[in-house]
């Protein structure tokens, strides 16, 4: 047996022996949605997806500290707007949404996690970045101290799951689009944040820093002259008993000269009654005003429920919402906002009022049912859109 057989052999073998212990589930899922684009409710939008997803989890030592995790997908959509008899969409999509080999090491001082491969991370405001992202990523946790940095680049990922926004705020989509798989716009993306939890009165306080630089990549797309970076400062922790708050602000910019801004805040009450919950937010995402730009975030992230589906720039929204599970297996929430637009005056322009609920059912332990259900009533009915989508879930 020459060496690259024998080294064949070992290598099947000590991956036979993982692969045996490996945690292995599966998800099938269905959805149904209808989209009432307008105030007349006519021509709706029906869009039906399947989805199969695959998730391992392979062990590397007995205690399971380190691991490889995968979670591949395959999915199909048919889109069709009733009464345009010529035009609909059928759409097949295969992803790797996770791949990703992971270690923690416990000391004396606290745990490191690291992570390499196709991972998802989000930022601090959840505005900004959400995605996922080939690279690697450490973390240090401690009782008093977190901190964490990640690098990486988008250029492999699929476009089909995944849309990045360029500096201005406009999407890039290929001219001839593949089946299955289109390469994402290529960008270098790096954070470091560091986290002081209840530091002072149970209050914690988190600082974070980000960077995107447009580089080359397997998408032939366009060339993105601003290069971005954001930095955030968030503080959170308990008012009184029962009682919680977030506070965020973002400061972007692409040179360091111009800044936009975007804030957040929360007030959450959690009463004891049927793990219940009622929350007071607010947002607010700058446009051309004053000493701020507009504000841009780096992942497509829709800021409201209307037709237009705007981002997180020169708007603003405030509302209220609640949680309870009314009885055992049932989850419900309820909610509404109020919206409005930054323009180029000297006022916000109202923009429109949302409310939306959903209710999820464990019908079994490997079986869910969630009903959502979302209208936002806006200034102009081009704005206006009724939404009602039917989600089933099964695991095994």
């Amino acid at each position: 047996m020459n060496m690259k057989k024998y080294f064949a052999v070992i290598l099947f073998s000590v991956f036979s022996v993982f692969a045996f212990s490996a945690e292995l589930s599966f998800f099938l899922g269905d959805n149904t949605d209808l989209k009432f684009d307008g105030e007349e409710y006519k021509e709706p939008r029906l869009k039906q997806s399947e989805a199969f997803s695959a998730l391992a989890k392979i062990p590397f030592n007995k205690k399971g500290t380190t691991f490889l995790f995968l979670e591949a997908s395959l999915s199909h959509s048919y889109e069709k707007i009733f009464g345009d008899h010529e035009n609909s969409e059928n759409e097949f999509i295969a992803d790797l949404n996770v791949l990703k080999f992971s270690s923690i090491m416990e000391c004396s001082a606290g745990k490191f996690f690291l992570d390499a491969g196709r991972l998802f991370l989000s930022d601090l405001s959840q505005s900004v970045f959400a995605q996922s992202l080939d690279g690697a990523s450490a973390q240090f946790s401690a009782s008093w101290l977190d901190v964490s940095a990640f690098g990486g680049y988008t250029g492999l990922l699929n476009l089909k799951n995944i849309s990045i926004m360029n500096s201005l705020g406009y999407e890039w989509t290929p001219d001839d689009e593949n089946d299955f798989y289109d390469f994402c716009a290529p960008y270098i993306a790096g954070g470091v944040k560091i986290s002081f939890p209840y530091l002072l009165f149970n209050q914690t306080i988190s600082l974070e820093g980000l960077g995107f630089w447009d580089t080359e990549g397997p998408a032939d797309s366009p060339k993105d002259e601003d290069n971005r970076f954001y930095g955030t400062l968030r503080l959170d922790g308990p008012l009184a008993p029962m009682l919680f708050y977030g506070l965020s602000g973002t400061a972007s910019s692409t040179d360091f000269s111009d800044f936009g801004f975007l804030g957040r805040a929360n007030i959450s009450l959690f009463p004891d009654f049927k793990s219940s919950s009622v929350t007071i937010s607010a947002s607010y995402a700058s446009g051309d005003r004053g000493p701020f730009v507009p504000f841009i975030g780096f992942t497509q992230i829709t800021a409201c429920l209307s037709a237009d589906e705007p981002i997180y720039s020169g708007i603003s929204k405030a509302g209220l919402s609640a949680s309870i599970v009314p009885i055992d297996k049932l989850y419900c929430a309820v909610g509404g906002d109020a919206v409005f637009l930054d323009r180029d005056d000297n006022a916000f322009d109202y923009y429109g009022f949302q409310v939306y609920g959903n209710a999820k059912y464990y019908l079994f332990s490997d079986l869910a049912l969630t009903l959502s259900a979302s209208h936002f009533s806006g200034d102009s009915s081009d704005s206006s859109r009724t939404e009602i989508a039917l989600n089933a879930v099964i695991s095994f």
